[in-house]
């Protein structure tokens, strides 16, 4: 490799143009210059949250080519009373305005709602009120049949009258086109000005997802000036220099552009699981070129100058950044084998972010160092010669207590394991979002007062034509209907039950014991005809062979949604043979992926695993070394996964990213490690001596990553959603806890463990002639 080496020192103006020339290309790709736009995009698409195969998926497809979009925007007007003369009025202005607003399809609010009407013998169907009474005894009588209509109450209206609520329902577009159009602010807006003096509530998940993205797409714009700012706190600490600062920062904006150019033309946008990875590639590509600079200024302390310092600096770190990037791109790598897109897309990006990190490290870095005039006097290192002398008094430490760090590891390890099993897998949009936020707040209102703004579909489907006009499949719907509105946690359920119960109940003169389903199926056509509104194509499809029952509820977490929904789907054992039912819509599908993570963690971090071990083998010819690097990079995933379970922060779609990055950054520091305790050991002959030498090699830039890393992820604490935050303190918390163990526990294991018999068989394989300059160079690193 020293031709390589040395064409890059010796061309530093090449390189740099070829670089410069790649960043330009990259930079063309992210902006559309003709409209100054970012051509990369943020949006919380629930769909990528959701494997993309399996039944759970066809089953919501095929609700909504037969029932329509399930997607509602539910705004709520809370007075003191919904039936006064000014309220009524507000409700059909709102009404009114709300369906003008470009982009919504259909309103529905107490003002052009179907109502059923029984009067003097005869049976209408109109809006609940077409005009506003100005009686107030009319006003009265319009209250009273209003709450005594068991379709509008905990829907429309709420049981005490105080809250009236509007389903507003988008035209089918994209999470993007509702935010970028303000569809949920116009809305929003609208109520404010026609009820100033009320409160105004407003949920659901369209503009549930629209918030989320707005949160991230400022976190973004937060988050990545915050990283640089901390990093190049820590690069200046480190190295005392605007060369120290200036190459850390350059490297990274390369890695990172080159990165998103890369989504760009993919077709793929920021979302709630890759939004992650700009700050990530961050703190990677830091962590690589600062080992480069770091070695140079050794080189530079020990008398080394111009281009062949640069050459010698580049030849000691290439392989061991060369190892960590093919180790930390492994542990990314193996996120790639999720079911959930996201989660697939934020390992392979991550990769890419890998790769031009430590192309920025190996060219750029080295390429700026040779370009840029030496220093007049040799640089002064962050803590020189402090942690130089704590690196010996830790290895004299843990040699001489090897037992008792091996007992402390041990007990550690052990309260790991009894947290694991406490783990709770959960998810939520809403906890997502902080407990201030209003439409959190709006959303619990929703959920105190009217019937929910969470819903679920119960899908019945028959094959037959009209199987939806017989009574005795009519009778089915109806009692399962029953059955699911005992949840205490469900406010609402409504079917096309409902509405031919209220129609026949119109047809006996309001009499209650007729509240219930037709006796034939000649009278359910001729109620059909009589009643069909475009509000029953939600409940039924134009060939009456499937049904549909809307359940309302409270918001829930994914675990209390999980087993609501295997009691419901326990109900359908007692449906007749004919009659196929199933629980749907978006978020029974987000429900569903909790099997998921709990799966995928098992697959990704079973892959990363046995990729890093296949290198480490491959690296120390040992499988039985191998494993013993693997232990201090194990621990802290098992003390994270500890940690979840005893400090009840759930294991979630972000969560659930953090064991994979942590296996696959924190190897980083031990392969550095062990890359100079095997040259030391060749050297000493002494794996003491080794331990110390190799550690007091590596402690500043090992310190210095780490130090940036925790900077990078703790940016997340300023995260305006939940899940974020929890990421930022545990990946934060666990890298540290990575940098000790480092500390102690590696160079406690790797004492009186056989290092020097076969580290020094493996050298004298690799440099007795007959080893090819492959082997050579990774026998020593260079």
């Amino acid at each position: 490799m020293d031709p390589f080496y040395r064409w890059i020192t010796h061309h530093p103006r090449w390189v740099l143009a070829a670089i410069g020339t790649l960043a330009l290309g990259a930079v063309l790709v992210l902006f559309d210059f003709r409209t100054l736009t970012p051509r990369l995009q943020i949006e919380s698409e629930v769909e990528k949250l959701l494997p993309n195969d399996g039944e759970e998926l066809v089953m919501y497809e095929r609700f909504r080519e037969r029932f329509g979009s399930d997607s509602i925007l539910f705004v709520g007007m809370v007075t003191e009373d919904v039936f006064t003369a000014e309220n009524l009025h507000r409700i059909r202005r709102m009404t009114t305005r709300f369906a003008q607003v470009d982009g919504i399809r259909e309103v529905v609010s107490l003002s052009n709602a179907p109502d059923i009407k029984s009067q003097d013998g005869s049976v209408s169907i109109e809006s609940v009120f077409d005009e506003v009474p100005s009686d107030p005894a009319e006003r009265r009588a319009l209250r009273k049949r209003v709450l005594g209509n068991p379709i509008h109450v905990g829907s429309l209206v709420s049981a005490d009258g105080r809250t009236a609520a509007f389903l507003v329902y988008p035209r089918e577009m994209s999470e993007r086109e509702f935010r970028v159009r303000g569809i949920d602010h116009s809305i929003e807006r609208i109520a404010r000005e026609e009820a100033p003096d009320a409160e105004i509530l407003i949920a659901g998940v369209p503009p549930l997802k629209a918030a989320t993205s707005r949160i991230l797409l400022q976190d973004l714009l937060k988050f990545i000036p915050l990283g640089y700012l901390f990093m190049a706190i820590v690069a200046f600490a480190a190295f005392r220099s605007v060369r120290g600062v200036a190459i850390p920062a350059g490297a990274i904006t390369l890695g990172q552009i080159w990165t998103l150019a890369v989504m760009v033309l993919a077709g793929r946008s920021l979302n709630l699981v890759t939004f992650i990875v700009p700050p990530l590639i961050n703190a990677v590509g830091f962590a690589y070129s600062v080992h480069m600079v770091s070695e140079h200024d050794d080189l530079l302390r020990e008398g080394e100058r111009g281009p062949e310092a640069v050459r010698l600096a580049l030849r000691r770190v290439a392989f061991p950044i060369f190892l960590t990037a093919v180790t930390t791109a492994a542990g990314f790598l193996s996120l790639c084998l999720s079911r959930i897109p996201a989660i697939r897309e934020f390992g392979a990006f991550c990769v890419v972010g890998v790769v031009g990190s430590l192309v920025a490290a190996l060219t750029f870095a080295p390429a700026a160092l040779a370009a840029l005039r030496d220093p007049s006097a040799a640089p002064r290192a962050m803590g020189e010669g402090r942690l130089e002398r704590l690196a010996g008094r830790l290895v004299a430490f843990d040699l001489r207590r090897r037992g008792w760090v091996l007992g402390a590891a041990g007990a550690v390890a052990a309260l790991a394991i009894v947290g694991l099993t406490r783990i709770e897998v959960n998810t939520s949009f809403t906890s997502n979002l902080k407990p201030g936020h209003p439409l959190r707040q709006s959303i619990v209102s929703f959920d105190r007062n009217l019937a929910g703004a969470s819903t679920m579909y119960v899908m019945l489907e028959t094959g037959e034509r009209d199987a939806f006009k017989r009574p005795e499949n009519l009778r089915v719907l109806r009692e399962l209907q029953l059955s699911i509105d005992e949840f205490p946690e469900v406010g609402d359920t409504t079917s096309l039950a409902d509405y031919l119960m209220l129609v026949n109940r119109a047809f006996h003169d309001g009499d209650p014991e007729h509240f219930a389903i037709p006796a034939s199926q000649r009278l359910v056509s001729q109620f059909l005809f009589f009643l069909w509104h475009d509000q029953l194509g939600a409940f039924v499809d134009s060939g009456f062979t499937s049904a549909s029952v809307l359940v309302r509820r409270s918001h829930y977490s994914s675990k209390e949604g999980s087993a609501m929904i295997k009691a419901i789907e326990s109900r359908f054992e007692a449906l007749p043979g004919s009659i196929d039912a199933s629980v749907t819509g978006q978020s029974p599908l987000i429900i569903h992926t909790i099997d998921e993570i709990t799966r995928g963690q098992a697959v990704s971090l079973s892959g990363a695993t046995l990729i890093i071990l296949g290198i480490l083998v491959v690296y120390f010819r040992s499988l039985r070394i191998a494993l013993l690097a693997l232990i201090p990079n194990a621990l802290p995933v098992l003390v994270y996964f500890g940690v979840l379970g005893l400090s009840g922060v759930t294991l979630n779609i972000i969560t659930s990213l953090i064991a994979c990055i942590v296996l696959g950054i924190a190897v980083d520091d031990t392969i550095h490690f062990l890359v100079r305790f095997r040259e030391q050991v060749r050297i000493v002959g002494d794996e003491g001596k080794a331990a110390a030498a190799a550690l007091r090699l590596v402690v500043r830039p090992v310190t210095v990553t780490t130090a940036a890393l925790c900077a990078a992820f703790a940016v997340f604490l300023g995260s305006g959603l939940k899940h974020q935050v929890e990421f930022g303190v545990l990946a934060t918390g666990m890298l540290a806890f990575a940098w000790l163990v480092d500390m102690t526990l590696t160079p406690a294991l790797c004492a009186r463990m056989g290092f020097a018999r076969e580290g020094a068989a493996a050298g004298r394989g690799a440099m007795d002639g007959r080893g090819s300059p492959c082997s050579r160079s990774l026998a020593t690193g260079g």
